[in-house]
């Protein structure tokens, strides 16, 4: 299961990389959009789905978000609110080869309440991407692409090495995950 995380990762790593061939990765860019940071956002906010229900499996196993079939955002939420919000709300991503420096996860911090607008965008584009097509931003892509490299390394954070796998996202701050302890020891 990590591994496979990790890998379609990686694989979502390179559209990025694709993309910053073409745009370059910095604020005066966060509001470009067109059709590869388009699918960049699709394909990362349903990896993104499937990454949390592993998570929830791994720390909080019989938690609503991994009994319901479906579950969404909101039960990933608790998830996170309970067992991992200090990880979550603190940790930073930064985009290498800029300044850029993400913490996506970190609108949790005070309260349930706070809407992830990176995860509206999301929903917003992929089911009404004619009318919000606009919203499917650069911004949005890299906070998102941020926020699933949390949840896939602190699966995994284990087998990560500091020069590591990835080419262009790497940590800037987290804070360890004691509830993950089983993986950290893992080979």
């Amino acid at each position: 299961m990590v591994q496979m995380h990790w890998d379609y990762f990686l694989l979502l790593e390179k559209d990025l990389i694709t993309i910053a061939e073409t745009i370059e990765l910095c604020k005066d860019n966060n509001n470009a959009y067109g059709p590869h940071i388009t699918q960049l956002i699709l394909s990362t906010g349903s990896e993104l789905d499937v990454a949390l229900k592993s998570f929830a499996t791994a720390v909080s196993p019989n938690s609503e978000a991994v009994s319901k079939r479906q579950a969404n955002m909101g039960d990933y939420r608790k998830v996170i609110d309970e067992k991992t919000l200090k990880q979550f709300s603190t940790a930073q991503v930064k985009i290498l080869r800029s300044e850029i420096r993400l913490a996506p996860w970190s609108y949790l911090k005070d309260g349930a309440e706070n809407t992830l607008p990176w995860w509206k965008a999301y929903n917003e584009i992929k089911h009404h991407r004619a009318e919000c097509y606009s919203k499917g931003t650069l911004e949005v892509a890299l906070n998102l692409i941020a926020a699933l490299f949390i949840v896939d390394a602190y699966i995994a954070e284990a087998s990560l090495e500091t020069t590591g796998f990835t080419q262009i996202i790497d940590w800037d701050h987290h804070v360890h995950m004691p509830q993950l302890d089983r993986y950290y020891a893992a080979e």
